[in-house]
């Protein structure tokens, strides 16, 4: 399947731009974690070689998850769906462990 992620980095950039997103709440964030504004203006930097690959979630859902580790300056990993209404939904959102 070929995959058009120029189309998904469209559609991730506008969504985030309109603030039309969030991130997955977990009891275990720290208070460094990753603001809206910051969220914005890394999303922006994203390319097509910054993508990983995208998989079926894990959750049974039958929806898939995109993966990107953004390369321009601190490189981030970033893991996201998209829900209705091309809503985002970010996974993980965090400095890259490796």
């Amino acid at each position: 399947m070929q995959i058009n992620v120029a189309g998904v980095l469209v559609k991730l950039k506008n969504s985030v731009n309109n603030d039309n997103f969030e991130f997955v709440t977990r009891a275990n964030r720290s208070k460094n974690d990753m603001t809206r504004v910051e969220a914005k203006v890394i999303v922006s930097t994203l390319v097509e070689t910054d993508f990983q690959k995208h998989e079926l979630d894990y959750d049974g859902s039958g929806e898939y998850v995109w993966i990107f580790i953004s390369s321009d300056g601190i490189r981030y990993y970033i893991k996201l769906k998209f829900l209705q209404n091309d809503r985002v939904k970010f996974i993980s959102f965090h400095e890259a462990e490796y």
